[in-house]
């Protein structure tokens, strides 16, 4: 229910039929009418109620997915019946198309369909028949439907409240309020799924989803351990090479333009309706065309890099490195170059676009540098507070929910050897050999000397296809869904020869229970039995 007790002096604000006509709007968005009412208050105070009025009309009708009849606060139960709607027209219209006008025309009239929503269609311009048939099977599917539409959704409908001012560090900090509930709500339910998922194994091995993820890195206790891990070994690699590798941290921030918000909470003049992913964007073709430049002049750093928000959720970059020192004042040159290629020129651009520090090994390690980076995008371990004074755990919750929201990858690897041959080596640790190289790899792995393994392996600068292990994949024995093969990871090749780490064949089963609790649970029967097994 709306508490219209709070804005009770919109009543005084235009005639009577402008009251009956903006609480009807408001009572279609009550999940979000709080956002539409202080937008409206404002935008009375600043140009007049008519102005509002336009300015109502016109969110109202933006808060509609695009040719899906979706409201972007629209909440689970009408996104499940959106979406079985989505796919009885697109089987309709495939069913029709393809009998009378053949394969092509049908191909062209449901891809029409998908793409007029903003989805992409799960189909590459150049496929085999059996690609396409896959496609059409996707596109009738509610579930599919349901991964593609919620997503987009709920990114829209942040997108909205961040364009409306009211994400900064005086109001709702990183994400808003709605947004956050939506993600806890989700995880809440994910958790109690999980805990009902069970894989078992030929030798009669039972675990729920639950407790495989307690011990992989989807728990932030053990992703911020491995992190750290990994972090170290960098570091220790670098100050036992002899190349004499330097440290360098440098933070990239968007152009004003992307800014929603001052430090100030009030609305930022120059921006220009950009998304947290338009931002992401930009910054990723930063770092694209500097790496580029790097490949050219033979740069060759590795380490980290950390995706955190700013206050307003525009998304700023962390990237700690380590370059032969003779390197260093030539990366700095071109990371700045292509750092202010876009609008390089305004207040404040010189000194806050591209921030460089050499790290000083006297004054603390690099490692202990980006820490604090890590720890309060996870979780906010032994980090008091966050940039802006807030609690850093309550934080680190927001800024999870930022990152799953927008679909931020936080934390990438630059250089080094395959994470996935680590993990995997860790599982061969009683494997038996006689040769030396894989001993060491193993011992390395099983030890988490990150810095001996990736010397191993070829050091921090070397191609995949030079490596002396490689991931094994193999088919599975049944296709999905979608009646398509699937790839999984079941060991190693080391050369040519294989080590197999994942011997046995998991099978997913829901526990029992009612379809009508699953329902409560807000979750589908077809999305947890389409759960994947673990390996």
């Amino acid at each position: 229910m709306i508490n219209f007790d709070e804005f009770s002096e919109l009543d005084k604000i235009g005639t009577r039929e402008c009251k009956t006509w903006r609480d009807d709007i408001l009572s279609r968005h009550s999940g979000i009418a709080k956002y539409l009412m202080k937008a409206y208050r404002r935008t009375t105070t600043a140009r007049g109620y008519v102005a509002a009025n336009k300015q109502l009309i016109a969110l109202s009708k933006s808060l509609i997915l695009e040719n899906t009849g979706l409201k972007l606060d629209s909440d689970i139960d009408s996104l499940g019946d959106r979406c079985k709607a989505m796919a009885r027209k697109t089987e309709r219209v495939l069913h029709r198309t393809y009998h009378s006008r053949g394969q092509q025309y049908a191909l062209n009239a449901v891809r029409q369909i998908v793409e007029d929503t903003s989805i992409k269609f799960p189909l590459d311009e150049k496929h085999t028949e059996d690609e396409m048939l896959a496609a059409f099977a996707r596109v009738i599917e509610p579930d599919w439907w349901r991964s593609q539409l919620k997503p987009l959704q709920w990114r829209k409908m942040e997108d909205f409240i961040r364009r409306l001012g009211f994400v900064n560090k005086h109001d709702q900090i990183y994400i808003s309020d709605f947004s956050l509930r939506r993600r806890m709500l989700q995880k809440n339910q994910n958790q109690k799924l999980m805990a009902r998922i069970e894989v078992d194994n030929q030798e009669g091995v039972v675990l729920s989803l639950a407790e495989i993820a307690e011990h992989s890195p989807s728990n932030p206790i053990v992703r911020r351990a491995e992190l750290m891990v990994r972090m170290r070994g960098f570091e220790d690699f670098a100050t036992n090479s002899t190349d004499n590798y330097q440290g360098v941290f440098f933070t990239l921030t968007c152009p004003s333009k992307f800014h929603a918000t001052l430090s100030s909470g009030k609305p930022n003049p120059n921006y220009q309706g950009a998304t947290v992913a338009e931002a992401q964007a930009h910054l990723n073709t930063v770092w694209k065309r500097t790496r580029a430049a790097y490949k050219r002049k033979q740069l060759t750093p590795f380490g980290m890099r950390v995706v955190e928000p700013h206050h307003d959720g525009t998304p700023h970059w962390h990237l700690l490195f380590f370059f032969p020192e003779d390197q260093v004042e030539q990366a700095s040159n071109i990371f700045s170059h292509y750092a202010l290629e876009v609008d390089g020129d305004e207040r404040g651009a010189s000194e806050h676009r591209l921030k460089v520090v050499t790290i000083d090994p006297e004054k603390g390690s690099a490692t202990g540098y980006i820490a604090k980076y890590i720890a309060k995008n996870i979780d906010g371990h032994q980090v008091d507070f966050d940039h802006y004074g807030y609690d850093a755990i309550q934080s680190a919750i927001r800024i999870e929910a930022w990152a799953s929201i927008h679909n931020i990858r936080q934390f990438q690897q630059i250089g080094g050897a395959s994470i996935t041959v680590w993990r995997e080596l860790r599982r061969l640790a009683e494997y038996e050999t006689d040769k030396k190289l894989l001993k060491k790899l193993i011992e390395a792995a099983d030890e988490g000397d990150w810095a001996s393994y990736n010397e191993l392996m070829g050091g921090m600068i070397c191609p995949r296809n030079q490596r002396p292990i490689r991931p094994m994949l193999l088919e599975r024995k049944e296709t999905n869904r979608y009646g398509e093969a699937v790839k999984v990871i079941k060991g190693l090749l080391f050369g040519s020869r294989p080590m197999i780490t994942r011997p046995f064949e998991w099978i997913t089963r829901l526990q029992p229970k009612t379809t009508k609790k699953i329902a409560e649970d807000g979750v589908g029967y077809g999305a947890a039995l389409s759960t994947a097994p673990p390996g």
